[in-house]
């Protein structure tokens, strides 16, 4: 896969709440909400290093905030949690900043 160029440097998100391993991961996560990846795409996407990746994600399954949603090969694949406290506080803020940002992003 191909990185994309928009994660090579930290989104509004991180700007706002801080640029961090685990909150650049947590942008990719939000951006993405509704599709799965393995450990190793979401660090190749976020630029953050497969063992922080790791460790970071372990964290986010411990707090309940990502969930395992299948395994495809002998790859196991990862989802933000929808249905966590503190992800649906994380979801609003990202939906106000994204819509603060929108027509900033449009018209440049």
């Amino acid at each position: 896969m191909k990185q994309h160029d928009y994660l090579s440097e930290p989104g509004e998100f991180c700007r706002v709440i801080g640029t961090t391993p685990k909150n650049r991961i947590l942008e990719f996560l939000l951006a993405s909400r509704g599709i799965d990846f393995g450990i190793g795409d979401i660090a190749r996407e976020t630029t953050v290093n497969r063992i922080t990746t790791y460790l970071i994600m372990n964290k986010l399954i411990d707090e309940k905030m990502v969930k395992k949603t299948r395994v495809v090969g002998r790859t196991q694949l990862y989802m933000i949690n929808p249905e966590n406290e503190r992800v649906q506080k994380l979801m609003a803020v990202f939906n106000t900043i994204l819509k603060t940002k929108l027509p900033q992003i449009i018209t440049t």
